[in-house]
């Protein structure tokens, strides 16, 4: 048995003052081998535009909006926003942990392409190009009325996705 405890590498409890609770830490675990979760990628075929998929032109939204006919990139309100504009904001707390603060913001999808099976990758530069521009547009236009403007894509099944059609929001 090793004289000296080595957090790294020795189980031990560690006090979490957010719970009250003493927690097990088991690092050496870490060690065994184990790959972790191998995700199967998809191999179905995307069609070029599916009616059925709400972010094609020409098909119906949640909200029950119907998309435009548009040819190039497009840019509409989230349907599921994160945040929303006109939303109250929380009481103050006492409690030294637990502080809240008023949230709120735009949420918007962004189409690169009419076609579902078109990525940025097999987009011509001149779309590309497009998709920037409308990148920089967007953040001129959040930028005045927000402090953050976050724009990014979660691209496929596994990184949770919930649509093929390539878009970012």
């Amino acid at each position: 048995m090793s004289s000296l405890f080595n957090a790294e590498d020795h189980q031990h409890l560690r006090f979490n003052p957010l719970s009250d609770k003493w927690v097990l830490v088991s690092p050496h675990r870490a060690k065994r081998p184990w790959k972790g979760q191998i995700e199967k990628v998809s191999e179905a075929e995307i069609p070029a535009h599916d009616f059925n998929n709400p972010l094609c032109p020409g098909a119906t939204r949640a909200n029950g909006e119907i998309n435009p006919d548009y040819d190039e990139t497009y840019v509409f309100p989230n349907d599921f926003p994160a945040l929303l504009e006109d939303v109250p904001s929380p009481d103050e707390s006492s409690h030294p942990l637990f502080k809240a603060a008023a949230a709120k913001g735009v949420c918007r999808v962004m189409c690169f392409h009419p076609k579902s099976n078109v990525t940025l990758p097999l987009m011509a530069i001149d779309e590309i190009i497009l998709v920037i521009d409308t990148w920089i547009k967007e953040l001129l236009d959040l930028g005045t009325k927000f402090t953050w403007v976050q724009i990014f894509e979660n691209k496929g099944e596994i990184m949770g996705c919930s649509n093929p059609h390539p878009h970012c929001q």
